[in-house]
């Protein structure tokens, strides 16, 4: 009896010595040498909050712009579809791009681009979805956050192209982007 109690508490025992430098504490604040730290004093009551703002950056001022097109009869992309143009003094900073294509049975919408009149453009990655309920249209979504800029006053723009050119479909693309302005003196337009 009192080999299986030695053989069962044995690896017990030499566990917890193995175990030991894990659990040993971290060094406390008084072993770390901390220099050029700065003192800061906040006093705030519920009638006066503190403002906060991001001094690195000038003022974000928001941006968001809903754009829709479609495919003529005979037509496999929806062409040049204007979103804005940047305001003189202004860069533009788009963070995210959503598109919503409701296609013709069967048809696929195989690209999407954002760009800039075809100087700069982000492709994004289309996603089928199914079809609606009655079988009338074939569904695709891209959703993505992406880091576009323009201040050269060009029109932000979008196509999307799908893999055929047969039937009208003149309202099959929504595009919605967001993002914001900031102000930019030295922006040449």
């Amino acid at each position: 009896m009192k080999t299986k109690l030695f053989l069962l508490l044995t690896p017990i025992l030499l566990s917890c010595f193995a175990l030991l430098p894990i659990a040993q504490a971290a060094p406390s604040p008084s072993n770390v040498n901390v220099v050029n730290t700065p003192n800061v004093n906040v006093v705030n009551t519920p009638a006066s909050p503190v403002p906060v703002r991001d001094v690195d950056n000038p003022a974000k001022q928001p941006f968001q712009a809903e754009a829709m097109g479609g495919f003529a009869d005979g037509a496999s992309t929806t062409g040049d579809i204007p979103i804005t143009t940047v305001p003189a003094g202004k860069r533009l900073v788009i963070e995210h791009v959503s598109v919503f294509g409701t296609m013709l049975p069967g048809q696929k919408m195989v690209r999407a681009v954002m760009h800039r009149f075809s100087v700069f453009g982000h492709s994004l990655v289309i996603s089928a979805q199914g079809s609606n309920a009655d079988g009338s249209s074939d569904y695709f979504v891209a959703s993505e956050l992406i880091r576009f800029y323009d201040n050269d006053g060009l029109p932000v723009a979008w196509e999307a192209e799908r893999d055929s050119s047969a039937g009208a479909n003149l309202a099959g693309i929504d595009i919605n982007c967001d993002g914001y302005f900031v102000d930019c003196p030295t922006c040449a337009q």
